[in-house]
């Protein structure tokens, strides 16, 4: 099993940058929390199974993709952190 983690790391990798950016009109019918939600969902599910997956060259690449994806994560919360503690950083 744990040879498939790779492969299904980059499976929920594309399926989060097609819901996120490709066709996000999918997620419009669901409430603004649950559409946050299911989108963290997919981005931590696939870094975490790229994590745990078999050495190999597909874990590499499985683990750079979702990695990108959770620094971006990284730098949204602590924007949004700034955003509550420092106010609006423009004006």
């Amino acid at each position: 099993m744990k040879r498939y983690l790779g492969s299904i790391s980059l499976v929920l990798i594309i399926i989060f940058i097609v819901l996120a950016f490709f066709i996000p009109q999918v997620l419009n019918p669901l409430p603004e929390s649950l559409d946050l939600w299911l989108l963290i969902v997919l981005l931590l599910g696939s870094f975490f199974t790229a994590l745990f997956s078999v050495k190999g060259r597909l874990k590499t690449i499985a683990l750079l993709i979702s990695s990108l994806g959770m620094l971006a994560l990284l730098v949204l919360t602590i924007f949004a952190i700034g955003m509550i503690l420092f106010g609006n950083f423009g004006t």
